[in-house]
């Protein structure tokens, strides 16, 4: 083989290298965002629990309100 061949048989390898880096940085990215979106709908189901339990914490007051009413 001559020097030019080999020069452009390592070239291709480069680009081949390139091309995997390329594709393992945007699988890397989309992993990050799945768990942004994991994350966020996390945050969102404490939430959600957190006015759950404010919204029974105040039945709960009310209908202590109605007990002493009653008495």
């Amino acid at each position: 083989m001559n020097k030019d061949k080999i020069i452009d048989k390592i070239e291709k390898k480069i680009d081949s290298i390139e091309k995997l880096h390329d594709k393992e940085s945007l699988m890397c990215e989309e992993v990050k965002d799945l768990l942004a979106e994991l994350r966020d709908e996390d945050e969102d189901n404490i939430d959600e629990e957190e006015d759950f339990e404010e919204e029974n914490d105040f039945e709960d007051d009310e209908n202590i309100d109605e007990d002493e009413e009653n008495e």
